[in-house]
Order: structure tokens, then C-alpha cells, then sequence
């Protein structure tokens, strides 16, 4: 965590030297699907929902700070009682816009802390793990400072504790509605 702290406190610095930045806020909102085929097994994809901060830093890269939170019931495998879990992934890292003008095609990539809960019966167990996350999607403009994010995400991130090793990351496709002053 104080990695990451670091990390956005370096690229916030960077970022005022930029001047007169663009700033682009958004809501975002998509499906995760985990790849992990015994996460999947017991909680399945569902909605995730997040926001996120960018700050144009030089001709078309940007730095992106953001967030999601994901939170599912599922049963265990065996006993079929009821397990609950939330993953909250807190990020940063750079975006590379390729295009300009109504349709603006970009990359992304960044580190992310990644918050685990899961409670159930045989008890509860929380983690946070860096990961990795990753992103491409296009801005499309609708009118002034008002754009529509469409995008495909990917993330990965380990978690173990004694008789399991996991990975908690997966796909995501979503929408977004962002604001660029």
C-alpha cells in the first residue's frame, strides 16, 4: 500500500507540472468475470462499479487514478452454505490516447492494490494484494465536455492464505460517462 501511495503522490507531482491539464472525471459500470474457474464456480461474474480520475500529462499519455468495488454471494462447494465476498481494487498507472477527435481509441495499464473479503461460515478471510490491471476502450465525444467510455479490462492479482492459492482478477466489459474540462 505504501507502494501505490507513492506511486500516485510521484505521478500527481508530474502531472502539475503539465500546466493547464485536462481533467476528465467518470462513472464507470461493467460486468466482471473472473478467470479463476473455482472463484467462478462458487461466485460467478456480476456488476462492478467504480470510478476514475485522469490527468493529461503530455501530448496523447494521460495519468489515470481509479477504483471499483465487486461484491457477491455464492455457496461453497461442498457444504453449500452461504459465502459472501467483496473486491475493492484501488489503482493508478498511464493511458495512451491514440486518436483525437469524436472517437478517441486508448490503452491503459497500472498497478492496483486490490482489498479481498470473504466471509462464510468456516470464518472470515481479508487480504490486500497489488496486482496488475490492464485496459483498452475509446472515448466518444457527445456534446462539449461530455464523452461516453466503452472498454475491455483485464486484471491480476494473487491472493493465498495456508490451502489456497487464487487469482481474484479477471475480465471486464463496461461502459462509462466521463466529463473532460
Amino acid at each position: 500500500m505504501k507502494r501505490l501511495t507513492g506511486t500516485i503522490a510521484v505521478l500527481l507531482l508530474v502531472s502539475g507540472s503539465a500546466g493547464a491539464a485536462t481533467v476528465r472525471v467518470e462513472l464507470k459500470a461493467s460486468y466482471f468475470h473472473p478467470t479463476e474457474q473455482a472463484f467462478l464456480d462458487i461466485y460467478g461474474g456480476g456488476p462492478r462499479y467504480g470510478g476514475e480520475l485522469d490527468i493529461h500529462l503530455w501530448k496523447g499519455l494521460d495519468v489515470w487514478l481509479g477504483g471499483s468495488y465487486f461484491s457477491k454471494e455464492g455457496e461453497l462447494t461442498f457444504t453449500k452454505e452461504k459465502t459472501e465476498l467483496q473486491i475493492i481494487p484501488i489503482g493508478a498507472g498511464l493511458k495512451f490516447r491514440w486518436t483525437k477527435g469524436i472517437i478517441r481509441l486508448y490503452t491503459a495499464a497500472g498497478l492496483s492494490s486490490f482489498q479481498y473479503k470473504e466471509s462464510n461460515p468456516i470464518g472470515d478471510f481479508s487480504r490486500s494484494r497489488m496486482g496488475l490491471t490492464a485496459e483498452i476502450g475509446s472515448y466518444v465525444k457527445v456534446a462539449g465536455g461530455l464523452l461516453i467510455d466503452v472498454f475491455l479490462g483485464y486484471s491480476v492479482c494473487y491472493v493465498e492464505s495456508a490451502d489456497f492459492k487464487v487469482n481474484i482478477g479477471g475480465l471486464g466489459a463496461g461502459l462509462g460517462l466521463a466529463y473532460e474540462f
